[in-house]
């Protein structure tokens, strides 16, 4: 038997195995997201500081070794977007079901919305992680910045979860659009009580926390903004 033929064998055999092993690993690691994704949505949501502490800690271990009870931060923040547009998508709704042919690449399908989205919303845990970097008087290199932002993820995870959700019944019932936005409310309110309490570790003082905390709160609500309206603008041209 020719060697070359029993060689490519071989290799089409292990290359066969390692596909395998890395479904094995894919098939596994989604299984976990429905037994840690609910455990960690109800920690940060009932114990916001506390799960904030976590992150820090985590990112002090080996990288093999972090976050092992909960799911990671910035997974959590994309899944929570994914369940928000799921829901959407449940209700019949797409908020750019009709786009034009200059727009179809940007938000024509679901993966890309849910990207946008991530980029979009990670612009709040960006501004909050920015400014602990600058209270801590560290230097910010992306060493510096990813604790903070690791850690910032799990509560804007769940502030963009209960706000999307109370968004899309505010566009599914317009009879109940005060539940939505009583939704978004609370949403905002919570978010905004966490970043206070969190920041005021940083600050000597009450009034400056909360100044802070609404500062950067607006900062990256005016970016979302600014890219919402360019990404309208898209679409309509």
């Amino acid at each position: 038997m020719d060697p070359r033929f029993v060689q490519m064998n071989k290799a089409s055999s292990m290359d066969f195995m390692r596909i395998l092993r890395s479904l094995e690993e894919f098939l596994y690691e989604v299984m976990t997201w429905l037994v840690f994704y609910p455990r960690t949505l109800l920690r940060t949501a009932l114990h916001p500081i506390e799960i904030l502490d976590y992150s820090r800690a985590e990112l002090r271990k080996a990288e093999d070794d972090q976050y092992q009870e909960t799911i990671s931060a910035p997974l959590f923040l994309m899944l929570s977007l994914v369940i928000s547009h799921g829901v959407e998508l449940a209700l019949h709704l797409h908020p750019f079901a009709n786009v034009g042919h200059g727009a179809e690449k940007l938000v024509g399908s679901d993966q890309n919305l849910i990207i946008l989205r991530s980029l979009m919303f990670a612009v709040f845990p960006l501004m909050f992680a920015l400014e602990q970097v600058r209270d801590a008087k560290q230097t910010l290199t992306r060493k510096s910045l990813r604790g903070p932002f690791y850690g910032e993820c799990y509560p804007a995870s769940v502030f963009c979860l209960v706000f999307g959700i109370g968004g899309t019944i505010d566009q599914a019932w317009p009879d109940k659009r005060a539940a939505g936005w009583a939704i978004m409310a609370v949403a905002i309110v919570w978010y905004l009580l966490v970043q206070i309490v969190w920041l005021k570790r940083f600050n000597d003082r009450w009034s400056r926390a909360i100044g802070v905390a609404v500062l950067c709160f607006l900062k990256a609500s005016m970016v979302v903004f600014i890219v919402a309206v360019a990404v309208s603008l898209a679409i309509l041209g």
